[in-house]
């Protein structure tokens, strides 16, 4: 098969989820786990569970922090969704650097990012970091560049006092980063496989067309939860979605931590053909990658919604959802068919079913009626997130090091 978007083949393991889902569709049977389990109410509500996710997950694994269209030559972006000031920028040279958004002089951020529920934050285009307090400028590359009246400054070294740069790295349109400095990583390694399968469905090309950065009263891995199972789809999303999907059909492929699903659309009942792009794919499936920890790509017919779900509070979830469309249809002609697709994704299926679920489950939790949640071999895939997110708090799952 082959993608006239990128003319390249399909990849070898795309190509087999979509003839794992032909022969699901053949047979009438739904793939599933080999048994059910349960997951503690507890790691939902505990705060020394939160904060050994803290530490262990949002603290030293790499982050998707945006996509690389944000981003362009000469441009710095705040992101703050880790609890850690952190601005991105590109220099010249083209590559992507992270930084702590601190001044070395008195600390004050270069960058003004946005507190949730605001306009989000985008990219400034800069050809330097200028601290609004004294001035004091850098490069892009985080060197230091001017102080006001540096002669003051005696025996400071300025060679000393260059933006602390964070591990930060690029691949398959994705900027992932991590919170603290540390060893650099290969964001292609540490995709295991699955940047294969966004860039023939051509993710790097994508562009931003509108962002939300909103704070909700449920644990992150409520919302987490929700996005990795179509058991639900046929209740929840009856009068929306469901119209539009068979019943829990569903294909996985497991890389690393990360998974790759091909959710059946009701099309792929009604006549399957084997796909020869992306646009054909997701007529017959929803593609849907989750980017451990906390990170979704969400392929709709037509767009894709970039979800990174973030934990500031163990009852709460920043949910930061960015719709990224073809780079062929942007313009005047195409906003009112994107700002009506927006709303109807993020207000009504996203905000409405899927969020305010999550939100009706974090105000059960305290009653007690639960000590663990119980899931069926339907569900599988919950139960795979949350034993790796147990491997991980342990020490035993790794993310990747200098070589990924």
């Amino acid at each position: 098969m082959i993608n006239p978007n990128t003319a390249a083949p399909i990849p070898a393991t795309l190509a087999d989820m979509v003839h794992r889902l032909d022969q699901a569709r053949l047979t009438q049977s739904r793939e599933e786990g080999e048994q059910s389990g349960t997951v503690p109410v507890s790691h939902y509500t505990d705060p020394q569970h939160w904060q050994q996710e803290q530490a262990a997950l949002f603290g030293q694994w790499p982050i998707v922090a945006a996509h690389s269209s944000e981003i362009p030559i000469g441009s710095a972006l705040p992101f703050d969704a880790l609890g850690v000031p952190i601005v991105l920028t590109r220099a010249a040279d083209g590559r992507v650097r992270a930084f702590l958004n601190v001044c070395r002089h008195r600390g004050m951020a270069l960058i003004a990012g946005s507190d949730p529920g605001a306009e989000p934050a985008k990219a400034k285009a800069c050809k330097a970091l200028v601290c609004p307090y004294h001035a004091w400028t850098y490069e892009l590359d985080g060197r230091l560049r001017h102080r006001l009246h540096a002669e003051t400054f005696d025996g400071i070294d300025p060679a000393t006092l260059n933006l602390v740069e964070l591990p930060c790295d690029e691949a398959s349109g994705l900027v992932v980063v991590k919170c603290s400095p540390g060893a650099a990583f290969s964001a292609e390694a540490f995709l295991q496989g699955l940047g294969a399968h966004m860039d023939w469905m051509g993710l790097p090309r994508m562009t931003v067309f509108r962002k939300v950065d909103r704070v909700y009263q449920a644990n992150w891995k409520l919302t987490v939860d929700a996005f990795l199972e179509g058991y639900h789809i046929r209740v929840l999303h009856r009068d929306t979605i469901y119209p539009f999907f068979a019943d829990a059909y569903t294909v996985n492929l497991h890389a690393g931590p990360h998974q790759d699903s091909l959710v059946a659309r009701r099309a792929a009942f009604e006549a399957f053909e084997p796909p020869q792009g992306r646009d054909a794919l997701c007529k017959l499936a929803t593609p849907t990658q989750l980017v451990f920890p906390n990170t979704f790509l969400i392929w709709h017919p037509d767009y894709v919604s970039l979800i990174g779900m973030f934990s500031p509070a163990p009852d709460q979830v920043r949910w930061v959802h960015t719709m990224l469309i073809p780079p062929d249809r942007t313009g005047d002609d195409w906003t009112p068919h994107w700002e009506k697709t927006f709303q109807l994704i993020e207000q009504t299926v996203f905000q409405q079913e899927d969020i305010a679920t999550a939100v009706a489950i974090q105000r059960g939790l305290s009653s007690g009626a639960n000590t663990h949640f119980h899931l069926g071999r339907l569900e599988h895939e919950v139960l795979r997130f949350h034993h790796n997110i147990d491997e991980a708090l342990g020490g035993r799952l790794g993310h990747g090091g200098p070589e990924g």
